[in-house]
């Protein structure tokens, strides 16, 4: 799954090459076999100037960001959200814009993982940035 994933991410870089487009991934230990060597070897999955890898030992930062999506009694993995620029973060993980998945029955089915969404979404809200920096 998580490779499905990575090669959706990696067209929507090549799609969208706004500079104000990035991404942040996080590799956790999931599954048995997630360590830092394999995190490092899937980084090559997801290549752009624009991305930003990070490997971390706990799965904190997924359950950090659960809440925001209302998953319960696990860590958000396999997600992919949205944010807009100059979003706020305080002590908690904010509530994303948007947000897809690939965790089956556990989120709602109809933010299951699609490409084509995610690009449609990625875009509207760089055009809102744009807009927004237009009219400064």
């Amino acid at each position: 799954m998580c490779q499905f994933g990575a090669r959706v991410v990696q067209q929507l870089l090549y799609e969208i090459e706004d500079e104000n487009f990035r991404a942040y991934v996080v590799w956790e230990p999931i599954l048995r076999t997630d360590n830092r060597e394999a995190a490092v070897k899937a980084t090559a999955l997801i290549e752009d100037p624009r991305v930003t890898h990070y490997w971390t030992d706990s799965r904190d930062v997924g359950h950090l960001f659960s809440p925001s999506i209302a998953l319960e009694n696990e860590p958000a993995w396999d997600v992919y959200l949205l944010y807009p620029a100059g979003n706020r973060w305080q002590a908690e993980a904010p509530k994303p814009d948007y947000f897809q998945h690939q965790l089956g029955g556990r989120l709602p089915p109809d933010q299951r993982l699609d490409g084509d969404a995610l690009a449609d979404r990625t875009e509207t809200l760089l055009e809102k940035l744009s807009r927004l920096e237009m009219s400064r």
